[in-house]
């Protein structure tokens, strides 16, 4: 009876010791088809068709035959000797600086590079962690290893590398282009590419929140027995995974859509960092957004037809996504100079009553307390003063038309349960956003002003050309402003369409009689803008954010902001055929028209001055974006 040993040297003399492995592997795998539905000789002129042609060999059929026969009478010791079919239960444990790895099954994830990229020194004092990786099916046991240039005092990961000095983290291309698909910024989670873009999917066609995906995750891992002994909760790994979604999908973002080839991000997960990150760095965001969705029509082989996709903006305005807000109304914005002051109302989130103490208002802001001593600036109050001023003269001179045409809007309408207005959204008529602003106060035609004006200023290429369902009061209200301090004329202002129509479906609702003439869509000024285009565009476009209402509220500011944003970037990406993951699209068709990087002030810097004992406060740190408990007003 021939030992092991000579059986394999029989096989590797018959066929090659390359060719054997493979035969193998082949063989193990195609005997597991019956033999109804695949012969023995079918068997064996497919393994040899295989072995030929990858190998560039010429083996006969009865070579073959000799061999799978051998493989078949011997096939515990081909499979324990060459196949290793247990090589995933076995456990071959090595520590390392008090970690346990199993080195065969966790899976490592090295840093992205081993020389530093500062001083391009090799990296030393390596460092590593035992974490999870979350994937669509399972949670995966890993091992993150850091290293550390000590020179840069900069530290690496697999997805960046950060300055715990400077409180900053980067991600380039290479560090986000990992072969093992997964995201690790920090901590004890990473999360693989997979199951981000199931997530998106899932956002995309099903406007799924965050929490309810997690639970969907939790209960797979469940049933699969798939999660590596550890117990999930639905909040914190939502809370968690939204942060990672969101990094990973504002990095593409800047990849696709900017010139350059770092991204910067803030180098934890604390909530007063990510705050302060999305409020300085939106306005860059907007800029990209804007700069290249408003020109996107000369972008090669896509979707939407790029002769009629741009000849208009059409503009509306959606309520189903608003939030709960701040019910301090006095905020002004000055930023404008065309527009010398607008209130726009104060978009942060109400705090929540801590049960041992009545100190906090739950109607109010952390900024707006009124125990907190806010000290307005002599020019801020000014500015405040002189916009109640214009929003009062705008409703008195929109008084004298509500008798003429019962279709307006109203800056100063009031909005019940301290909830925002929504949203205001510019759309193409091929149905791709070009900009957003989040109404904080009612749709009004400052508002809507302001809006376009925001637009342009970020980048907006804008076209000469507007429809609104209530068109025909922008344009008395311009007619009536322009070259006031309340809309002062300039080059921004030039800017504004100069043809302004209603759009069809709402047009016949409107009684003024210049909304039966001129503001008709088809009315011979307007030399054939609006004819034969889309003018429901923004209406269907509402349609999904309507079904994504319930994502949509469960963020308070900034992340509602960045949220919708990705949200409609994605959006469009999928309307014109764009990938999303597509990197310096941007920077090749507009780079001469991208700006370089700005940051934008908070919000909150334009409120006044905070005691000392407030600034070092956050109240906000715990306030979680998924705590939104859904209502009876919610469902209806």
């Amino acid at each position: 009876m021939p030992n092991g040993e000579d059986i394999l040297e029989a096989l590797r003399c018959s066929i090659g010791l390359i060719s054997l492995v493979y035969i193998c592997r082949l063989y193990m795998k195609l005997s597991t088809f019956p033999s109804t539905i695949l012969s023995s000789t079918a068997r064996t002129q497919l393994i040899k068709q295989a072995v030929n042609e990858r190998y560039d060999s010429s083996h006969t059929t009865e070579n073959i035959m000799m061999v799978t026969n051998m493989i078949e009478i011997n096939k515990d010791l081909i499979n324990r000797v060459l196949l290793l079919s247990d090589f995933d239960r076995n456990v071959i444990k090595l520590d390392i600086n008090h970690i346990t790895m199993n080195v065969l099954n966790d899976m490592i994830l090295f840093p992205f590079t081993n020389i530093c990229i500062n001083c391009t020194k090799s990296l030393t004092s390596y460092r590593y962690r035992l974490i999870h990786i979350i994937d669509c099916f399972k949670i995966i046991r890993a091992v993150a290893v850091t290293a550390e240039c000590k020179t840069c005092t900069l530290i690496y990961n697999h997805s960046s590398w950060y300055s715990l000095k400077n409180r900053w983290r980067k991600i380039n291309n290479s560090s986000l282009n990992s072969t093992l698909k997964v995201f690790y910024l920090c901590d004890s989670f990473a999360f693989t590419y997979s199951v981000f873009f199931d997530y998106t999917c899932q956002l995309l066609h099903d406007q799924c929140p965050f929490q309810s995906f997690c639970r969907i995750l939790i209960d797979r891992y469940n049933y699969e027995r798939q999660n590596s002994n550890i117990v999930l909760e639905p909040i914190p790994l939502a809370k968690l995974f939204q942060c990672h979604w969101l990094f990973y999908q504002i990095v593409r973002f800047e990849f696709m859509l900017g010139r350059t080839q770092i991204v910067n991000l803030p180098v934890s997960l604390n909530r007063s960092e990510l705050n302060y990150h999305f409020e300085c760095y939106s306005g860059w965001w907007y800029h990209l957004f804007t700069t290249f969705w408003s020109r996107h029509r000369s972008i090669p082989n896509i979707k939407c037809c790029p002769s009629d996709c741009s000849r208009c903006i059409i503009v509306d305005g959606h309520q189903k996504c608003r939030r709960l807000v701040c019910s301090f109304k006095n905020v002004v914005d000055t930023s404008i100079e065309e527009m010398t002051a607008i209130e726009i109302g104060c978009p942060y989130t109400p705090c929540r009553r801590i049960q041992s103490s009545n100190l906090v208002n739950a109607i109010y802001c952390r900024y707006h307390q009124p125990s907190i001593l806010l000290s307005p600036s002599l020019n801020l109050q000014k500015a405040s003063d002189m916009a109640a001023e214009f929003s009062k003269w705008d409703a008195d001179f929109l008084s004298e038309h509500k008798v003429q045409c019962q279709n307006y809007r109203n800056d100063s309408e009031e909005i019940k349960k301290n909830k925002t207005y929504g949203i205001l959204a510019s759309y193409h008529p091929c149905g791709v956003a070009v900009g957003f602003t989040e109404a904080i106060k009612a749709e009004g035609m400052r508002s809507v002003t302001r809006h376009l004006l925001l637009m342009i200023i970020g980048g907006c290429f804008m076209p000469d050309a507007l429809m609104y369902d209530c068109a025909c009061t922008l344009k008395l209200h311009w007619n009536k402003w322009l070259g006031t301090d309340m809309l002062k004329s300039s080059t921004l202002t030039q800017q504004l369409p100069i043809h302004l129509a209603l759009d069809n479906f709402h047009q016949k609702t409107h009684s003024r009689a210049m909304c039966q003439t001129i503001m008709k869509s088809d009315h011979p000024s307007h030399e054939g803008r609006f004819i034969g285009l889309n003018s429901q565009a923004a209406e269907q476009a509402f349609q999904y954010i309507s079904r994504a209402k319930f994502a949509l509220r469960n963020f308070s500011f900034p992340h509602s902001t960045i949220m919708l944003l990705v949200m409609l970037h994605l959006l469009n990406c999928k309307m014109t055929g764009i990938n999303s993951e597509t990197i310096g699209l941007g920077c090749l068709c507009f780079g001469d028209i991208i700006k370089e990087f700005f940051l934008t002030p908070c919000v909150y810097e334009r409120f006044g001055t905070l005691n000392g004992e407030e600034l070092k406060k956050d109240e906000d740190d715990d306030q979680s974006d998924l705590d939104h408990n859904v209502t009876s007003e919610d469902m209806s």
